[in-house]
């Protein structure tokens, strides 16, 4: 098999080439998720052109000679100074590539994976290479590099039709009944307002940092009104929509929060993303109540929504158990891998 490979900026790119690209990606696409809609052609050209400051992005494409087929991706992300947790994490590059099922025997990986070390080594600062994959060749070919299993998670799945009602609004009114008690205030926003973005971008990251990473030396990097207004904006161009609900408790704090997002291009589901407690406020049903009152919102919001989607490590197990009384399922299993620069530039020689 003859391939070439090259750098793709999908803002420079022609038709033609897009066209061979988006085949390719829903190609896996398909074979990772087969029974779900493909993501539309103009949705995922917006998601690939946002960018976000203090981040690197290289993408680079394996086509074969022959047919200008795509048949292997890589996409590598370096943090930059700018960013918000480059103290913690500058050492990590995050690495992620993939090639098609019948070309998974032409070393096709192994030239792209070739191909980052050698953008990663223009970095005195990097010393390990993260990455994730749904895949299972994939994982193979990070474990025959001697890559370290870091994480075990999975996409879980609550269909619409699948909602217990009854149990939901039995959580509901016990959270009403410790606002009632206890002083608890609801609120909800798209845009975060200006006067409380402070406070939240600060809890946003300290619930962030509650979340288990497993034996990756990565720390969620700290949320800014700058970050979270930028952020907004990304959403804002993709044509994703993004709601949060939160509690506040009787001193003004938040103490907990949840979000979704929902893009009326992909109108049979919706993301669930962050939910988390602050650790002083747990223990009182706040996860409960804020995942019940954002379930019967998305139901009623979104009646073309067949299902929500979340990932979760299967060792965050306070959430695992919420989630799973609420009827979410496993779909797919998603496996991360870590893997010091020294070590990998000896398995490349």
């Amino acid at each position: 098999m003859s391939f070439e490979l090259f750098d793709f900026i999908p803002k420079e790119a022609d038709e033609k080439l897009l066209d061979a690209y988006f085949d390719f990606a829903e190609t896996l696409f398909k074979e990772t998720f087969p029974t779900d809609p493909l993501v539309p052609r103009d949705l995922h050209l917006k998601l690939l052109t946002v960018s976000k400051t203090g981040e690197t992005v290289i993408r680079r494409l394996a086509q074969t000679r022959s047919s200008g087929e795509i048949i292997g991706r890589l996409y590598l992300k370096i943090f930059t100074e700018e960013n918000t947790g480059f103290k913690e994490n500058k050492h990590i590059a995050e690495v992620y590539i993939s090639s098609l099922k019948e070309y998974s025997d032409e070393d096709v990986l192994l030239h792209l994976l070739k191909e980052a070390v050698e953008e990663i080594q223009k970095y005195d600062y990097i010393t390990t290479a993260d990455t994730c994959g749904y895949l299972e060749r994939e994982w193979k070919f990070w474990e025959g590099l001697g890559a370290k299993l870091a994480l075990e998670g999975a996409q879980n799945r609550l269909f619409i039709k699948d909602i217990d009602c009854n149990m939901l609004e039995e959580w509901r009114h016990q959270g009403h009944k410790l606002a009632e008690e206890e002083n608890v205030d609801l609120c909800s926003f798209e845009d975060c307002p200006e006067e409380i973005i402070q406070e939240y971008s600060t809890t946003y990251t300290e619930i962030m940092r509650l979340v288990p990473f497993g034996e990756f030396d990565y720390i969620p990097e700290p949320t800014t009104p700058f970050t979270r207004r930028e952020s907004e904006d990304n959403f804002r161009k993709t044509g994703y929509e993004w709601f949060t609900l939160a509690t506040r408790e009787k001193n003004g704090e938040i103490s907990g929060l949840t979000e979704i997002l929902y893009s009326k291009s992909r109108p049979h589901r919706v993301d669930q993303e962050l939910t988390g407690v602050k650790d002083k406020y747990r223990g009182r049903g706040l996860g409960k109540w804020l995942k019940a009152e954002m379930t019967m919102f998305i139901k009623n919001k979104f009646p073309e929504a067949e299902f929500i989607a979340t990932g979760n490590a299967d060792m965050n197990a306070p959430m695992i158990s919420i989630n799973e009384r609420m009827g979410f399922k496993r779909v797919l299993t998603e496996k991360c891998y870590t893997i010091k620069l020294d070590k990998l530039e000896h398995e490349l020689l």
